[in-house]
Formats: C-alpha cells, structure tokens, sequence
C-alpha cells in the first residue's frame, strides 16, 4: 500500500490556521478578563472564586494548584484594576483586529502582525523576569510559533502573488 505524502505547505498552513485559531481564543479570553476587571470589584472577584471552589479550598488547603492560583491573585490584586482591564482589552482587541485581517487574507496585516506579537513577545518576557508563570509561558512559546508560522505564510503568499503576476517565461 502506498503512503501519501502530504504537501509540507499545506502542513504550515494548517499549523498556521490552528495557531491563529488558538491566538482568537486567547484573544477573546482577554477582552473577557478586560471587561471582568473593568466592571466588577477584587473583592466581588474574591468573594465568586470562594463561592465556586472555596469547598474543594478547605479540602486540599496546601494544593498545588491552589497555591499558585492565590498567588497569582494576590499579585493580580496588587495592581489596579483599570490597569488590568486596560492591559487585556488593548490586548485583545489589537489581536483580534489583525487575527481578523489575517483570515481575510490581507497582505499587510502578515508583516505587521508579526511585528505587533513580536512586541507582545518582549513583554511578556519582561514580565517573566518579574513574575515567572507557567501561563505565561506557555502563551509565549505559542506566540513565538505564531510569529514563525506568519512569516512561513507571508512568504508564501508574497511568493504566491509574484509569481502570478510575472509573465510566463517560455
């Protein structure tokens, strides 16, 4: 039985798809985050996570996982709050414009896509330096695969575009 070898740029591309995919999951999860913080108090934050697992809290006090959520509230509520709704709604909505662009296939939103999450990039890796998260981590790694994944697909298209557009040499 012979295997079928898949076209390596159709690979990219469906990678690309996902990434972008994930990236207006993420997106959408911060324009969220960025409303939550805008309109709804730490202690009402507070007083809902209690609400929804202080139970399973009393249980395992000393979890893992426990701790580092407080934690990374306790570092959260250090902040203000109009900071936080500002970070994650600028965030999201610059994303999402170009995410949306990127699926409408528009040339220039390639390069200055890359650009826009290489600057995210930075920054979240200023942050690490400060407050180390698993999270964050992880966000950063798919954002430096996305970049990657932009700039293979860019220059593909721009590839693409120049050579339809040249005439046919005989």
């Amino acid at each position: 039985m012979p295997t079928k070898v898949q076209n390596p740029e159709k690979t990219y591309h469906s990678l690309f798809e996902i990434g972008i995919l994930l990236k207006a999951l993420i997106s959408a999860l911060e324009l969220i985050a960025g409303l939550t913080f805008a309109f709804i108090s730490y202690d009402s934050l507070r007083q809902m996570a209690f609400t929804v697992f202080g139970g399973e809290l009393m249980e395992s006090p000393r979890d893992f996982v426990w701790d580092y959520l407080a934690r990374a509230a306790h570092s959260f509520s250090g902040t203000p709050q109009a900071v936080w709704a500002f970070i994650f709604l600028s965030h999201g909505i610059v994303k999402i414009l170009l995410i949306t662009a990127l699926w409408k296939d528009k040339l220039w939103a390639y390069p200055a896509s890359a650009v826009v999450f290489t600057l995210f990039v930075v920054y979240q890796l200023y942050q690490l330096t400060f407050t180390p998260s698993i999270f964050l981590w992880l966000i950063t790694i798919l954002d430096i695969a996305v970049i990657a994944l932009i700039l293979h697909e860019y220059k593909h298209k721009r590839h693409g575009r120049i050579a339809a557009s040249s005439p046919a040499q005989e």
